[in-house]
């Protein structure tokens, strides 16, 4: 009867140790965000445009 358990654990050792990435963890590098464009010069970035009002 103790051949079942023993069998069972085998099987299972055997199907995982073929699962995932083999060698050591590592966190993967992220590259850094691009950094943000600069307003243009001599634009006025005061005036935002309208929407457009539905509500007559």
């Amino acid at each position: 009867m103790r051949a079942i358990p023993t069998a069972a654990a085998l099987c299972c050792a055997i199907a995982l140790s073929g699962c995932g990435i083999k060698g050591p963890l590592y966190l993967p590098q992220v590259p850094p965000a691009p950094a943000k464009a600069a307003p243009a010069a001599g634009v006025d970035h005061s005036k935002a445009p309208k929407a457009a009002d539905d509500s007559r």
